[in-house]
């Protein structure tokens, strides 16, 4: 967050020319996906509803009667920002602080509460080829395919910017096809190529927003480790950019985190304004 600063913001401000705004968060279903295994799947239950009414168990008082539900979510169980005291790596997260800092009673330091409202620039980059739907499970997005599709788009990422990246992994989860423990991601070249932009959050419509598995010997998620826990960049997952699929183009992003108190994660619903 260091380097979205009024030139960031202004940046994103100037790209909005249609007024339309979008939001880019996923659906939340009862039972629906896609969400890691070893995740809880969202419950939703119905509390008050119509048929109550119509049995007779609830009634209307002065001409006022309502519905009222719960929902169970996992905090990265759909589209969420992770808070920096997600990732460990040597004991450690963002700015050395000891693992044990969080808890089973949630994060004393660096929990969701801590993320502020998000205002930036974001550059949203379809990494699918003409012709397919998708990327396949395994497959990296190499950091010269960033610079050549930003490129031809007449773009140039700068310090304070988000990237939010097209896989098609949504679409394919939706088409029956699953991208649980395989998934197509940035690769691990994009490390360097991120951190020398300084962008500040980086997002994708996958689970992990890196590919995985990694392909690089010891390294489960490298780039978690590199940006996140390393240099505190934010991660932004399961991204719905179906409605903006098959371009490269600028907007405002606009992000509000819940205050989830010692939360490792937030469930958002990203706007651009485009």
């Amino acid at each position: 967050m260091r380097y979205i600063d009024e030139a960031a913001v202004a940046r994103g401000i100037a790209t909005v020319k249609q007024f339309k705004p979008l939001s880019v968060g996923m659906r939340i279903v009862d039972g629906g996906g896609p969400i890691a295994p070893m995740r809880t799947p969202t419950q939703h239950f119905m509390r008050r509803d119509g048929g109550d009414y119509a049995v007779g168990v609830r009634r209307e008082v002065e001409g006022f009667g309502f519905s009222d539900d719960v929902i169970m979510l996992s905090t990265h169980g759909t589209t969420h920002v992770d808070a920096l005291c997600h990732v460990f790596c040597g004991g450690h997260m963002f700015g050395g602080i000891p693992a044990s800092e969080v808890s089973s009673f949630g994060a004393r330091q660096l929990g969701a509460e801590t993320i502020p409202p998000i205002v930036t620039r974001v550059i949203v980059v379809d990494a699918v080829p003409d012709g397919r739907s998708w990327l396949s499970p395994g497959e990296a997005i190499p950091a010269q395919r960033l610079d050549e599709l930003i490129t031809a788009a007449g773009l140039e990422c700068l310090p304070g910017d988000a990237l939010f990246v097209r896989t098609g992994s949504l679409k394919a989860y939706y088409s029956g096809e699953s991208h649980e423990r395989s998934s197509p991601g940035l690769g691990a070249d994009c490390i360097d190529w991120i951190k020398e932009r300084k962008i500040a959050i980086v997002g994708a419509d996958n689970m992990a927003v890196e590919v995985i598995p990694s392909g690089v010997p010891g390294w489960a998620t490298p780039l978690h480790v590199r940006l996140m826990q390393g240099e505190g960049v934010l991660f932004v997952e399961l991204l719905d950019l179906e409605a903006v699929a098959g371009r490269t183009f600028a907007a405002l992003l606009t992000i509000n985190p819940l205050k989830i108190v010692g939360g490792t994660a937030s469930p958002v619903s990203p706007m651009l304004l485009l």
